[in-house]
């Protein structure tokens, strides 16, 4: 790990009163929008919440489209904004150092390191996270390839673990597809699949193919030469994160035998932008169920998968890291002072593994 020796031996001071934090005031492109306060009130810890310095976090697509003003209607439902939304904050997830602890907090201790993917926004120089969303960081791990993990994971885990329902037990019996292999969640999926012992296929463009067969995929899929269905027959789970390949990935699945399919890019969130709250739902809600329908004639279960916090699974995750199963894929590498920079290569969608922004440096 490149950025070890900064890391591992970084020193922490107590908790401040200000901090820096990542803010946007409207809607619109990452130049435009993004800016660092300097001197945002940092957070207390309430009863059962745990102070983290946050020593890097990482910006995965959703933050360019919550910036952009996409899925703000489903947001401001879920109360994850205010009915004046902004200002707002970004990130997903994020690796650091207990700094405080709120009344009642067992499992932890000031100056352990820990990751997250939390229900708050996380790029900022403190955060405050419930225990419950918490989990320590793996020990080989630096803080850059900690903090690359915990959304892609948590991605991952909720989708094929508490949606479709595979466990360690019965995962080596499953045939699976990821798309996108080379993306954050797929770079992490494959090889979390790979560690439970699924045989995995994936899809790529020509030059991640090699980079995904050494991530541990079976079958590797170059979408810009094949026809995914030409080669992809009679599997028992797909992950989908791409936003156009629904109906071949469907049938890629076994009919008849209880296979499942599951996107994490579902249309919910387009639907809710361009009809409204209400109307958007829904018809959500309609389309839905006429595809779990279609799906269920088939023998098969249909899912839209959407990441849920959970510091527990987290720290299954860090112990497959800490075996050596799974291994962070960063790709670049930004000091805070460069997140529009960041935010605008995310945009390309170019990136393999995941984009880190470090907390700890100055401007690079």
């Amino acid at each position: 790990m490149g950025h070890a020796a900064h890391m591992k031996g970084a020193t922490f001071a107590p908790s401040t009163s200000t901090m820096r934090a990542v803010e946007f005031n409207r809607f619109g492109a990452a130049r435009e929008v993004l800016q660092i306060v300097a001197d945002a009130p940092a957070p207390e810890p309430a009863s059962g919440e745990v102070q983290i310095r946050v020593c890097a976090g990482s910006v995965n697509p959703s933050d360019c489209a919550i910036r952009s003003g996409y899925g703000k209607e489903i947001f401001r439902h879920k109360g994850q904004v205010g009915s004046d939304p902004f200002p707002q904050r970004l990130g997903r997830d994020a690796a650091g150092v207990v700094t405080a602890l709120g009344e009642g907090v067992r499992n932890y201790q000031v100056g352990d390191r820990v990751f997250t993917a939390p229900t708050r926004a996380t790029l900022a120089d403190y955060i405050c996270v419930d225990e419950s969303e918490l989990a320590p960081m793996p020990s080989r791990l630096d803080f850059i390839a900690a903090a690359s993990l915990p959304f892609v994971a948590l991605t991952t885990w909720t989708a094929m673990v508490s949606q479709v329902g595979l466990t360690r037990e019965t995962t080596p019996t499953k045939r699976v597809v990821i798309t996108r292999g080379a993306g954050g969640v797929g770079s992490f999926a494959v090889q979390f699949m790979k560690a439970w012992g699924a045989h995995v296929a994936t899809t790529c463009s020509t030059r991640n193919v090699e980079l995904c067969r050494r991530l541990g995929a079976d079958v590797v899929v170059d979408y810009t030469q094949q026809k995914v269905g030409s080669v992809l027959r009679d599997y028992d789970v797909v992950l989908d994160g791409a936003f156009d390949m629904q109906e071949e990935m469907l049938a890629t699945l076994k009919t008849g035998a209880d296979a499942s399919y599951i996107t994490i890019v579902s249309p919910k969130i387009r639907l809710v932008d361009q009809l409204g709250l209400e109307e958007g739902l829904r018809q959500a809600g309609i389309l839905f169920e006429q595809t779990r329908q279609q799906q269920a004639a088939l023998g098969r279960r249909y899912h839209w998968g959407f990441m849920q916090p959970d510091g527990a699974a987290l720290a299954q995750i860090g112990a497959l890291v800490d075996a050596d199963a799974i291994s962070p894929l960063v790709d670049r590498v930004y000091p805070l002072e460069r997140i529009a920079e960041a935010h605008e290569y995310c945009e390309l969608r170019q990136a393999r593994g995941k984009i880190v922004i470090d907390l700890l440096t100055g401007p690079g």
